[in-house]
């Protein structure tokens, strides 16, 4: 006969096994469909640039990139026309005054160096010959003059003798020889008189003549010397000690007189010159302190200058360099600049983002606390520095944002970060 056989029951757990798996995926992917809900955008982490809101001071400064430049240069140029024939410096060489740093040649200063030094040289012969011409003139008017001192003398002694007779009341000599010998005195002691003013004028006549033909020689030396110059200038000369900043020329090379051929900077008198943004440098003033980096030391300095011209959005702020200089500086070295403008204590400040202003109101994208998705948030900032600037609204201590440019994805409000 046949037995029936009763179903086993099966326990619904056993046959609904898969309905928790299936709630727990419905409830998945509802969560993960929540969180990821209106995520328009997938960005890769490697491409972006994150940074957390801190808390503490904030030192506000400003950065600038320029060149260390000296006070003082000096330019070089030729004092005379000629034609390069060696270069003895080059840029970067350490000179002091007097060194020659380029020779020039021309024929044409030397040939005329020739005919300046025999045309002193005749002038000179000329000037000596007129004065020994002078002097023997002079000599013979002193001896006419003597003679007739002693004719003067001697019709003088006759009529003192003729009188001394005459007074006696001889009568040896007549009336007429004693009053011809009174002539003759008046005679002689005029011509003497007319000597000694001749002698007197001569005199004067020869210094005036003496010192036309002194300045006419002078003349002559001057163009003489100024010739020379000319030649010694065929050699240019530091002069002032310093570096070569720039060496420009040729062999060969033809220079006009007044033609710049180097400058000179004086290496102990260093200011750094860097370029701020127009938009920054309002907010500083002469006498802030900065520090200046070489790259391989930092120095301390002070605000000194800012110019006022605006040139391609940049103005140049002139930092004067404090203390002991180190040894590596010289002028057009590549610097870094950072100037403090503010200090801010006890508040929160978070890596300058992209395209971020101080005292604005601007977008940012918020990360989660799983770091997969950003959402764009509103922020209100403060003062900024180079790097940093301060948060006043819209993010915490802790907060962790976007810094790096959103360009790709700022039409997104909230994006994917894998």
């Amino acid at each position: 006969m046949d037995i029936v056989k009763t179903p086993k029951q099966i326990p619904l757990y056993r046959r609904y096994w898969y309905a928790p798996l299936l709630v727990t995926v419905v409830i998945a992917t509802t969560l993960i469909a929540s969180k990821y809900r209106n995520v328009s955008y997938l960005a890769s982490s490697d491409s972006l640039l994150i940074d957390a809101v801190v808390a503490g001071d904030l030192s506000v400064s400003v950065r600038g990139y320029g060149q260390l430049a000296s006070r003082d240069v000096h330019w070089i140029g030729a004092e005379t026309r000629g034609r390069v024939s060696r270069i003895l410096t080059k840029p970067g060489d350490q000179v002091t005054a007097g060194d020659v740093l380029v020779e020039l040649v021309n024929p044409q200063l030397l040939q005329d160096l020739k005919d300046a030094e025999l045309e002193f040289a005749a002038r000179k012969a000329d000037v000596r010959a007129s004065q020994v011409a002078r002097e023997t003139q002079q000599l013979d008017l002193k001896t006419e003059a003597a003679n007739a001192e002693i004719d003067h003398q001697t019709a003088k002694m006759d009529l003192d003798a003729k009188t001394d007779l005459m007074s006696k009341g001889m009568q040896i000599i007549s009336r007429l020889d004693y009053e011809s010998t009174q002539l003759s005195v008046q005679k002689f002691k005029q011509r003497w008189e007319m000597q000694l003013q001749r002698v007197v004028q001569s005199r004067e006549a020869m210094l005036a003549t003496q010192e036309a033909e002194q300045a006419r020689l002078s003349q002559t030396e001057n163009e003489l010397q100024k010739v020379l110059d000319q030649v010694d200038n065929l050699k240019v000369r530091a002069r002032v000690e310093g570096i070569v900043q720039e060496m420009n020329l040729e062999l060969g090379q033809q220079i006009s007189r007044g033609e710049n051929i180097t400058r000179i900077a004086r290496p102990d008198q260093l200011v750094a010159e860097v370029q701020i943004q127009e938009l920054q440098v309002n907010d500083i003033q002469i006498g802030m302190l900065a520090k200046v980096d070489t790259r391989t030391s930092e120095i301390d300095g002070v605000v000194s200058r800012i110019d006022p011209t605006v040139i391609d959005g940049s103005v140049l702020v002139e930092i004067e360099l404090l203390g002991v200089l180190p040894q590596e500086v010289r002028p057009d070295l590549n610097i870094e600049a950072n100037i403090n403008v503010a200090h801010v204590a006890d508040t929160i400040s978070v890596r300058r983002p992209v395209f971020a202003r101080p005292n604005t109101t601007a977008t940012v994208y918020r990360l989660n606390e799983s770091g997969d998705i950003a959402e764009r948030i509103s922020v209100r900032y403060g003062e900024a520095s180079t790097n940093f600037i301060e948060v006043l609204e819209g993010l915490g201590v802790g907060d962790r944002i976007i810094v790096s440019d959103p360009d790709s994805f700022n039409t997104h409000d909230r994006i994917f970060i894998r």
